[in-house]
């Protein structure tokens, strides 16, 4: 019997893994350990190694550049060195310390990377090429002598001996004009190459500032001719106000401290800093009364911010006393604006008395005089032309630490060796029995399965072997036998059985991986591990859509979960997009509120349909930006208009769709209709479909969905005719459960079997907790979209209450019930008398609706002459009529 084939021990944090794949000779009671070669590790940019490389390499090129621009500075080695690089490379000898220079500037990106052979690849053909031509420009030698090539090149005539072999080539060749043309070019591109800039890439912001340029000057003839024709005096250009920037300051996360650069005032004094602003919690803004002295007063205007409601003013401010500057002049900067003030502060007095009044009549609290101003400021954007106040910058996205996830804790090293070599005799003899001849030539074990690798003798059909299943399952005494005839790449049959005892492949060891944290795409997610035990991960942007089909309880929804926590782990919300539809109402809910949502989780089958409406919509709007700038996807599309702030920045958008048998019995047309145009479409858009289904059947997987979703997951199914409808292939009805699956990526000939990785709830829930917490608590979801989608549900029209958007609000036909808790949110508190001055109803519909209102659990019940409390938050509301949850019916 021949050795065994031993995998080598993987690196990295996965070299742990509980028997992770074992290779065994199973002919031998207990092998004996063979010396095993040390695994292949590869490049780590934070190894001592490569943190001091650069240093050297700069210190190198600084040692050549003085060695060979002086004489007696850098001894007999820089004379040494001097006279060989002289020779060599004749006058292109300086490229040769600068290009060292970059390669120490780009050695550990290019490391980590894993293109730092590229990289020098283009600097010696960038150097070469450079050499031949300087060899041409500088008047060397055209004859082919290697003595006068050295001889010149120390003399800094002509490129040295490489430069006058590559040059005397060139001119050999094709002649003067065409070492021209063909080195000039070479030298343009592999220079450029040098800097990660390649052709491609150039071309296109080339063509895109062009295209800009021209569409602007196709404007501006426009403009002046309408100015000739209607005799319109141009616009003087506006005065551009610089406002300071704010800063966080790090010792308060709720206060915020303008970093301004505080100069000389017009009397050469210096100026007294800026107020700090107090940020409260629902968004509004809380301005500090700065020291005035007489001899400086803050400008009266606030460009670009409408002032909606001011709740109290300063003391000063409200009798009208304002401070005069002193700059030797008879009037104020106050006066020379407006002229008399005295009339401004009567104003700015009788409104602040009835703002006081009007608080007073609501319940609301009132401050007193001489506390601080709290102005609540509008955060609708300016119009354009108007100059834009401080924007505060949103807290950065931080990625939720790995420990949240749960670690194995199971023995490691467990000796399975009797297992293997039992199973191993027990295939060869029964196979030997049926008049097979075969014999073992390696075993792979994975976390729920073993592989057993056989290679038939000459004159033995594969197929005699794959109809031998349920025998090798009942003399192996267990179920689920799998036979795949061949392996792919090998000239064996693997016949997989089930693992005694299965191991549990927790998420946490894919996740904290080299592999799954240096991959470049952000929709690179962890699948599972492999019969070999190698961890397995997609990348959704190439798969570009994804079904995953599985019976009840057999692991289809932790795979889903697996997938989006994997995101949480990857993109930032920025970044990456999702829209999740949950018609079961309970598998995806817990996602309520990440900063990644588009819209709040999606549970009404009709706005499920609307949803993919909407996404359809988006993508024709993506791909009319796309053309206009002239490239190919979403991706070249942000790279080239990032530094464009009249271009918006697309994040790629995922949408999961977790059951799609309960879509396609509420509108099939329409949602077939939409799943087809985004499977065709969407993938340069940057928009992806992941589908899941419990219920693979012809009349949910239909063949158009199944021939635009090239990617497949199946978990176990009920019956062959099942697995053929997600597969096309039979094998999925034969998996074990608890997470086993086939795994088809695109492109593939046969699926790959694959241990899913799982993921708890209390997982789940804690991730979200810690993203929640650091985004500050709040969802910001788009209004737009969720307007669009109630749109789009209504004109299905196909669902079982109608196709009115809002009928499952109102109560008993009255129309303004949903006015009314918009109004109880905004406000945080409701009474009869706000609604009916808010909204110009009488008492008794004012009183029907607040009794509403509390029936549904969203006001409090009354405390006597006291306002209501309101219960829900907007961000809960705003689920609620997205998925018509039943507190609002």
């Amino acid at each position: 019997m021949p050795d065994n084939k031993k995998k080598p021990a993987r690196s990295g944090s996965s070299s742990g893994k509980k028997t992770a794949a074992k290779s065994s000779k199973p002919a031998a009671k207990k092998p004996e350990p063979k010396s095993e070669k040390p695994a292949r590790r590869g490049l780590d940019p934070e190894s001592k190694a490569h943190i001091f490389i650069p240093f050297i390499l700069v210190l190198f090129a600084l040692f050549l550049l003085l060695g060979m621009v002086t004489d007696n500075w850098m001894g007999f080695v820089g004379k040494g060195l001097r006279w060989l690089f002289y020779g060599l490379f004749g006058g292109a000898a300086f490229a040769v310390p600068m290009l060292t220079v970059v390669l120490a500037f780009f050695w550990r990106n290019e490391v980590r990377d894993g293109t730092l052979k590229y990289l020098i690849l283009f600097q010696v053909l960038f150097l070469l090429f450079l050499d031949g031509m300087i060899h041409l420009w500088t008047g060397g030698t055209v004859r082919f002598d290697i003595a006068a090539f050295w001889e010149n090149g120390t003399e800094l005539c002509g490129g040295g001996v490489i430069g006058g072999i590559i040059g005397c080539a060139l001119h050999s060749l094709v002649g003067d004009v065409g070492a021209h043309l063909i080195g000039i070019p070479a030298i343009i591109i592999f220079g450029l190459s040098v800097f990660g800039i390649t052709p491609y890439s150039a071309y296109i912001h080339i063509a895109y500032f062009i295209k800009k340029r021209r569409e602007e000057a196709a404007e501006n003839p426009r403009g002046k001719h309408e100015r000739r024709v209607f005799r319109i005096k141009p616009e003087p250009e506006p005065v551009e106000k610089t406002y300071p920037k704010v800063r966080r300051d790090p010792n308060n996360k709720h206060r915020f401290v303008p970093d301004v650069e505080v100069g000389e005032g017009a009397d050469g004094t210096e100026a007294q800093p800026a107020a700090e602003p107090d940020i409260r919690p629902d968004g509004t803004a809380e301005a500090k009364e700065p020291p005035v002295s007489d001899d400086d007063i803050p400008p009266f205007d606030i460009p670009g911010v409408k002032i909606e409601t001011v709740k109290a003013f300063t003391s000063a401010s409200a009798q009208g006393k304002v401070p005069e500057k002193s700059h030797g002049t008879e009037k104020s900067e106050l006066e020379a604006i407006f002229g008399d003030t005295s009339a401004v502060d009567d104003a700015v007095r009788k409104f602040a008395e009835e703002q006081r009044a009007k608080a007073a009549k609501s319940g609301s609290e009132v401050l007193p005089d001489g506390s601080e101003a709290e102005l609540e400021i509008s955060r609708t954007p300016a119009a354009p032309g108007e100059n834009n106040i401080p924007e505060i910058v949103k807290k950065e996205y931080r990625f939720p630490p790995v420990s949240l996830l749960r670690l194995d804790t199971s023995p490691k090293n467990v000796d399975i060796s009797d297992e293997l070599h039992t199973n191993a005799k027990k295939l060869v003899d029964t196979l030997a029995s049926f008049r097979v001849r075969t014999r073992i030539v390696n075993v792979s074990r994975g976390p729920a399965i073993t592989r057993y690798e056989l290679a038939p003798e000459e004159g033995v059909r594969v197929r005699a072997i794959a109809n031998l299943v349920d025998d090798i399952a009942l003399n192996l005494a267990t179920t689920g036998v799998r036979i795949e005839a061949p392996i792919p790449g090998k000239a064996a049959v693997g016949i997989e059985v089930p693992n005694k005892t299965v191991s549990t492949v927790y998420l946490r060891e894919l996740v904290d991986t080299e592999t799954f944290r240096k991959a470049q795409s952000k929709l690179n997610v962890s699948l599972g591990v492999d019969v070999a035990g190698e961890p397995v991960f997609l990348d959704i942007a190439k798969m570009p859509h994804l079904l995953i089909a599985g019976a009840t309880g057999m692991g289809k929804s932790v795979c889903i979960n697996s997938i989006i926590t994997s995101l949480l782990y990857k993109a930032k919300p920025e970044e990456v997009k999702l829209i999740l539809v949950d018609p079961k109402k309970v598998e995806l809910n817990i996602y309520n509120g990440l900063p990644h949502l588009l819209v709040p989780v999606v549970s009404d089958p009709k706005k499920a349909a609307g949803s993919l409406h909407w996404a359809v919509t988006e993508m024709e709007r993506r791909f009319e930006l796309i053309e206009d700038v002239g490239v190919r996807d979403v991706k070249n599309y942000n790279n080239v208009t990032k530094d464009d702030p009249d271009r918006e920045f697309l994040p790629q958008i995922v949408i999961i769709i977790d059951e799609l048998a309960d879509l396609m019995m509420t509108a099939p047309d329409d949602v077939e209709e939409s799943i087809c145009r985004l499977a065709q479409k969407a993938r340069a858009a940057g928009m992806h479909l992941i589908i899941g289904t419990q219920r693979p059947s012809v009349d949910v997987i239909t063949g158009l969905i199944k021939a635009n979703v090239p990617s497949r997951i199946a978990f176990t199914v009920a019956s062959q005719t099942d697995s053929r409808v997600v597969l096309d292939m039979a094998g999925a009805e034969k998996l074990i459960g608890r997470g086993d699956m086939l795994y088809a990526p695109v492109g593939a000939s046969k699926p790959i079997r694959v241990q899913g990785a799982f993921v708890s709830e209390s997982e789940v829930e804690s991730i979200v907790a810690f993203i929640k917490d650091n985004d500050g608590g709040k969802a910001e979801y788009s209004t737009d979209i969720m307007d669009s989608i109630d749109r789009a549900a209504a004109a299905c029209g196909s669902g079982k209450r109608g196709a009115q958007p809002d009928d499952d609000i109102d109560d008993g036909g009255d129309p303004m019930l949903k006015q009314a808790i918009e109004l109880a949110i905004e406000s945080g508190k409701i009474s009869t008398s706000l609604i009916q001055r808010r909204l110009s109803l009488g008492y008794g519909r004012a009183a029907k609706l607040i009794d509403a209102m509390e029936r549904r659990g969203i006001v409090s019940p009354p405390e006597g002459q006291k306002p209501r409390t309101v219960l829900i938050t907007k961000q809960q509301y705003m689920e609620m009529v997205v998925n018509r949850s039943e507190e609002l019916e």
